[in-house]
């Protein structure tokens, strides 16, 4: 069903991720090509199956029980439950088990088992939802119990498309039978990273609290994104230097009185002497007021905030004239690639209104969601050009 170029392509994929050294993976083997693609293509076919209208969700990791195959490691053997009677890997054993599991907490263990070494769903990985820096809990409070496993994962989100994973990062994603390979995150000081640090550079919060206030600013517009994303609609965000806040290419539509942004919170976040009980409460608020602006987005227009992540307005109408320029990808998150055009005149209007304001505000850091697809960056780097990374936000599963 899958063509064997699929799966060579996600083996390869693979094999870079764990070999590139600013990665730091563990060296884990991938089980045989007959098998992988066999686990891929019952997943596939499992994942076009509905369940009271609504597409399946589900997630198989393939990993051999204790004994067998790849060995379970000893400390995940609490978040470890053996099927009593094994189920022969199949679309509908999938179907049966998958209502009873949460994919984002729970995963169906699959590996060779028997003489015949026929792949089988012989137990259930239990774990904690994947852990964001705000967090109610600390992600250094989980400890192990927030452990992954890291052998090949998949994870099943909706009919036809697929996120292939490992431990807590995504390898690539299955969709329309094609596979797409994870782009390392460009918010490094290496890439997209080192222009949104120049955009905060002289915030008093940086001044005092250096690279500790930008890795909290970093995790802030990523969970954004990724937040805005999650919500199955297109829209776009805007970081805006308050220099630049003159109403020339954009007509506010929402405002609020009052003013609505995260800095004041995250300068608690950052007090040395902050106490576990509200570290707790001031992570929950923040995480609280995310989601509360990435909500924002689902209304047509764009959203507009400061560098320093204060609302400015929401359902904005971007009015720019179009852009003459020239459009290049930027530099991966290792520093790695860029230079290739673009040509907008495959993207919809959402995100040629996007690159237009980006060329009309220099210093404006444009972020375009597509309702299925990946977040593009746009941002004006000089009178003629404009930097586009063309997927910031697919490192997550679920």
């Amino acid at each position: 069903m899958l063509e064997d170029r699929i799966i060579q392509r996600i083996i390869e994929t693979w094999e870079l991720d764990q070999a590139h050294p600013l990665h730091e993976k563990i060296q884990t083997p991938l089980p045989p090509f007959h098998r992988l693609k066999r686990v891929i293509e019952v997943a596939y076919l499992a994942s076009l199956e509905r369940e009271e209208g609504r597409p399946i969700r589900f997630a198989l990791v393939m990993v051999g029980p204790a004994g067998g195959g790849a060995a379970v490691e000893r400390r995940m053997s609490e978040y470890l439950f053996h099927l009593e009677t094994p189920l022969r890997l199949s679309v509908d054993s999938i179907t049966k088990l998958a209502p009873a599991l949460d994919p984002a907490i729970s995963a169906m263990a699959v590996g060779p088992i028997g003489e015949n070494e026929d792949l089988t769903i012989w137990g259930i990985f239990t774990f904690s939802p994947t852990a964001h820096p705000f967090s109610e809990i600390p992600i250094w409070v989980y400890g192990e119990m927030g452990y992954r496993p890291d052998y090949f994962t998949v994870y099943a989100n909706d009919a036809g498309s697929l996120v292939i994973s490992r431990h807590h990062s995504q390898i690539g994603r299955i969709l329309s039978g094609e596979f797409l390979p994870a782009t390392p995150s460009p918010f490094t000081v290496r890439s997209l990273g080192r222009h949104l640090m120049e955009a905060i550079r002289n915030q008093s919060l940086y001044i005092t609290y250096g690279d500790a206030y930008w890795r909290v600013y970093r995790d802030v517009v990523e969970m954004l994104l990724s937040e805005a994303s999650s919500r199955g609609h297109g829209s776009i965000f805007i970081l805006l230097p308050s220099e630049s806040l003159e109403r020339k290419y954009y007509i506010p539509r929402f405002n609020f009185i009052e003013k609505v942004g995260v800095q004041p919170l995250l300068e608690q976040l950052l007090q040395d002497d902050l106490d576990v009980p509200t570290s707790i409460a001031v992570r929950k608020t923040v995480s609280e007021r995310i989601k509360f602006l990435s909500q924002l987005g689902v209304i047509d227009g764009a959203v507009i905030l400061t560098t320093e992540l204060e609302l400015v307005s929401f359902g904005a109408m971007l009015v720019a004239p179009a852009w003459k320029g020239s459009i290049i990808t930027g530099p991966d998150g290792f520093g790695e690639g860029g230079g290739e055009p673009l040509d907008p005149g495959g993207l919809g209007t959402r995100h040629n209104s996007g690159i237009a304001f980006s060329g009309a505000y220099g210093g404006s850091i444009v972020f375009v969601i597509s309702q299925d697809g990946p977040v593009r960056v746009f941002m004006r780097t000089d009178e003629r050009t404009i930097l586009y990374w063309p997927d910031c936000c697919s490192v997550s599963t679920l």
